[in-house]
């Protein structure tokens, strides 16, 4: 028997067919399978299109029609979770107006999201990311996601909350590389007396942006009378 008609066969026993129109559904079903994986081994590069067909239950040749390579699969698991992350993030911060908390708030969801997906997280901004999805490609989701940081530094900024300088985009590259290696230190090394993740990210993202965070409001690092702290 050649390799198509094994796996054909293999499709026929191991998992119904799809009816006609419900190939998006099965598309959710490989990818979701590929997320299980990818939560498994934490690893991007041990992925293949045979290892995700086999966790579905289909044949090969069935993943080659929604995918036809490995990396067209990573560009949709690295586009989903940047929605996810983007959608995290936004949730966090819904209805706060005051943009020191809410960029705290958004931060701390970066981090529980990585933590949470580390598989996920490690693709979207490690080597394995495909180019299309890099920060250098137009309209990329890692770019979109980097000036969605930019505009709220910059709001801090424009309240007189942050530091004035250097500019958003350089305060935010110091926040997201301080958060970025947080979160892989932690994945990287779980036994080490880690302080509670929440209280790292805000005293981190205080210090960088010049926020207080050791009392009860918030503001500027400048020594004067019109100084709050976060809580």
């Amino acid at each position: 028997m050649n390799t198509g008609t094994a796996d054909r066969a293999r499709d026929s026993v191991g998992r119904r067919r799809n009816a006609r129109g419900e190939g998006k559904r099965l598309r959710e079903e490989i990818l979701e399978a590929a997320e299980a994986l990818l939560g498994e081994s934490h690893d991007a590069g041990r992925l293949s299109l045979r290892g995700v067909a086999k966790k579905v239950g289909i044949a090969a040749t069935s993943v080659y029609l929604q995918f036809p390579d490995v990396d067209h699969l990573k560009v949709a698991l690295a586009e989903r979770g940047f929605v996810e992350l983007n959608k995290a993030r936004e949730t966090a911060a819904q209805g706060i107006a005051d943009p020191v908390l809410a960029v705290l708030a958004r931060s701390r969801a970066y981090a529980r999201f990585a933590l949470r997906y580390p598989g996920r997280y490690r693709l979207m901004f490690g080597p394995d990311l495909p180019p299309t999805l890099a920060y250098g490609a137009e309209r990329s989701p890692s770019r979109q996601t980097f000036q969605t940081l930019v505009n709220s530094v910059e709001r801090c900024q424009q309240a007189g909350l942050a530091l004035p300088e250097p500019d958003a985009a350089r305060l935010a590259t110091e926040v997201w590389v301080s958060v970025h290696g947080l979160v892989m230190l932690r994945m990287d090394r779980p036994h080490f007396p880690w302080a509670p993740l929440d209280e790292m990210v805000d005293e981190m993202v205080g210090r960088l942006l010049g926020f207080n965070t050791a009392g009860s409001g918030h503001g500027v690092r400048n020594g004067d009378s019109t100084r709050r702290n976060v809580k």
